[in-house]
Order: structure tokens, then C-alpha cells, then sequence
């Protein structure tokens, strides 16, 4: 294309020197179509950029993360005359196209159009763009290329992945009691939870109190832990989707599988959540894992909802004292968290962290401060080799 143009730059100046020097009828019409033949063609480009159509489409209502599904797309010419060297650039890296190459030109004749059948793969849970992002338009005289971003962008809600574990090896290492706690009750304990004004000052626990450093008051005595607590945690940390999709897919898609791990084996597991308010989902058979999993799917993190919050509401209410193992999947762990969890402890309660980040540094001091009922998991690993 450069070779092109200076090419007809070189004929624009030759023709010039001929109308300057010899004029006539031949010296102008010469420079006449030099100077109107680039101009014609960029006019029919930029034509083509604003006529030109996409149409795409998925072959099933919902799109899966990890999973394969039909895609379609048609490039429409609906004018009466042809469109030459059309190409078309897909996103990345969320989503793959397959079945179709980046670097093929198309021409379409008046009034047709080209549909292409491929396969779509959708990398992360979340909602985003697929598809077509580019068209480039190249004239037809090879002179111009024009690049300009798909005008509508196909957008799809990706659905997470289910994976149902058979095992959960990263349970292996925790100490017997609490893996026999899996399956059943244990003796009724007294549980607390942190002092709120208002409450009866016969009630604090100033053995805990002193052990902890804070208030601690007792909160209901006589009843017995059973099942398991699921922590999910609702933060988004930036505000750039190449760092908080990868992040809060491998989040939702680790809380399915112990989920689905747990309904399996028969052991409630409830759920906690949070957007606006707190959200408690007790997963005890198919039907509430399939509704769970139908408010996974639409679910947002947001910015300012943190776990924080979460953790501080669920001690408070004294939720969190009722279960005999509490996992927490979480993308950080800070010393509220850490404050959170040894109140749990006191109350008898095992924690287990499961930490989605990349970061082995931290990763490495969470595992130190946690005693070993840590497990970290980077936002790329397969669950299946991981879990």
C-alpha cells in the first residue's frame, strides 16, 4: 500500500509539471484523474464504513464459561454496487472465534452477503463483548484502509462453569475432628459474638474477651453445629476487566464446586453472598444449587460492597457460630479478616481459606498467619488440579 502511494504521488507531481509546462486538454485531463481517483476512492470507502452491516448471533440462549458454542456471523452489503477488501477483527483474550480467519479479505457483490459459521469460546464467567470488535476497509485502488470499531458490539452474559469434584484433596490435610465434622453434629457448644450497646453485661464471656482483646458476649447456648458456611467474597477491586474477570470467575467458579462437592456428599452448605444486603442460600439439594446458580449467574461484584462488612454482619448476628467448618473464599485477606476469623475459632468453628490470586508473596504470608488451612489458587489454575 506505501509502494501504492508514492506511485500516485509520483504521477500527481508528473502531472502537475505537465500542466505547468506543456497545458493542453491531455496535461489536464491527466491531472484531473491523478488528483479525483484517490479522492473517489477514499469517498467509496468511507461509503462502505458507514453502509456496511454485521449481524451476529450464538446458537443458545445461554453462553457457558470453558465451554464451546455455535456462533454466527453475517457480513451484509445492501447497496447496489460491490464491497471490496472487508476484514473483520474479533476480542480477545476473554473469548475466542475459531472457524474463521482474521487476515481473509471479502468482497461482496450488490445486495449479498456473507455468512460464516464458527465456534465461539467464552474464557471467563462475566459479562462482556464478543465477536467482531474491527472492520478494516481497504478501496479499491489499494490506496486508503480504514479501521473502525464495530458500531454494535455483540454482548453476551457468560454463564459459570460447573465442575462437579469427586474429592476435595485440598481437605486432606486438615485435622481429623474437622473432617469427621463433615457428616455430622457435635456436643452443644456456646457460641459469642462481639458485644453490641444494648446487650446484657452478665452475658460477656470475659474469658474470650481476654484471649481476643475485644468484647465478646454469649450469644445462644445449647445448640448444635452442623453443616457447612461458604463465604463468598463480593468485592471488585479494580475496575478493569483483564484484572477482575479472570479474579471473579475463578471466585464464583471455586464456590460451585465446593457447592456442588458438599450436595453430593449430602452435607448442607449454606451460601453467603452480598450486594445491597446480605443474601444466605442453603444449598441442601438440586433445586436451591440450581437457584443459587441462577443468582451467580446475573451476580455483580461491586466496589464498594466488602467482605469486610460482610464478616462483621454475619459475627455480629452470630450466623457463622452455627456451622462446624466455615470455608471463605476470598480474593485478599486482610486483619479484619484475620480479627474475623479467629473469633470464629474461639467459638469452636474450623476456618478454611481458599485465597484466588496470583500474588505468591502474599499468598505466603496468609499461609503463615493461617496455620495451614490455606490454600491459594491462581486465577488460571484448573480447578481439577487445584481443588
Amino acid at each position: 500500500m506505501t509502494a501504492r502511494r508514492i506511485v500516485l504521488i509520483l504521477l500527481w507531481i508528473l502531472s502537475l509539471v505537465g500542466i505547468t509546462y506543456y497545458g493542453g486538454p491531455v496535461s489536464y485531463g491527466f491531472f484531473a484523474a491523478v488528483t479525483l481517483a484517490p479522492l473517489i476512492s477514499l469517498l467509496y470507502t468511507l461509503i462502505v464504513l458507514i453502509r456496511f452491516k454485521i449481524y451476529q448471533d450464538v446458537n443458545r440462549k445461554n453462553v457457558t464459561a470453558g465451554s464451546i458454542s455455535d456462533f454466527y456471523i453475517t457480513l451484509q452489503n445492501e447497496d447496489p454496487f460491490t464491497y471490496s477488501g472487508i476484514r473483520i477483527t474479533f476480542y480477545s483474550p476473554f473469548s475466542t472465534i475459531s472457524g474463521i480467519d482474521e487476515n481473509a479479505e471479502y468482497e461482496l457483490p450488490p445486495h449479498s452477503g456473507i455468512k460464516k459459521e464458527t465456534s465461539l469460546f467464552c474464557k471467563y464467567r462475566g459479562e462482556y463483548e464478543v465477536g467482531v470488535r474491527k472492520i478494516i476497509i481497504r478501496d479499491y485502488l489499494k490506496i486508503f484502509r480504514l479501521t473502525f470499531k464495530n458500531r454494535e458490539p455483540f454482548r453476551v452474559n457468560v454463564l459459570p462453569a460447573v465442575y462437579r469434584p469427586v474429592a476435595l484433596k485440598t481437605l486432606e490435610n486438615i485435622d481429623s475432628a474437622s473432617v469427621d465434622s463433615l457428616g455430622g453434629n457435635t456436643e452443644p457448644d456456646v457460641t459469642v459474638r462481639e458485644y453490641v450497646p444494648g446487650d446484657d453485661i452478665r452475658k460477656i464471656h470475659w474469658k474470650l474477651t481476654a484471649a481476643s482483646g475485644k468484647l465478646l458476649v454469649r450469644n445462644t447456648t445449647g445448640e448444635e453445629k452442623q453443616g457447612i458456611g461458604i463465604i463468598m467474597d463480593p468485592e471488585r477491586y479494580s475496575q478493569d476487566p483483564y484484572d477482575y474477570l479472570p479474579l471473579e470467575n475463578k471466585i464464583t467458579e471455586t464456590v460451585i464446586a465446593l457447592l456442588q462437592f458438599f450436595l453430593a456428599n449430602s452435607v448442607n452448605a449454606s451460601a453467603y453472598t452480598r450486594q445491597t444486603v446480605l443474601r444466605t442460600d442453603i444449598v441442601k439439594d438440586a433445586d436451591a444449587f440450581k437457584e443459587f446458580y441462577t443468582f451467580l449467574s446475573g451476580y455483580r461484584f461491586e466496589k464498594d460492597t466488602s467482605v469486610k462488612e460482610m464478616l462483621s454482619q454475619l459475627i455480629s448476628e452470630g450466623t457463622l457460630f452455627s456451622h462446624r467448618i466455615v470455608i471463605a473464599v476470598l480474593h485478599t485477606i486482610s486483619a479484619d479478616t484475620l480479627d474475623a476469623i479467629r473469633i470464629m475459632e474461639l467459638n469452636g468453628v474450623t476456618v478454611i481459606v481458599y485465597l484466588i490470586t496470583d500474588n505468591e508473596h502474599e499468598a505466603e504470608n496468609a499461609r503463615t498467619l493461617l496455620h495451614g488451612r490455606f490454600f491459594r489458587i491462581g486465577t488460571e489454575e484448573d480447578l481439577k488440579e487445584v481443588l
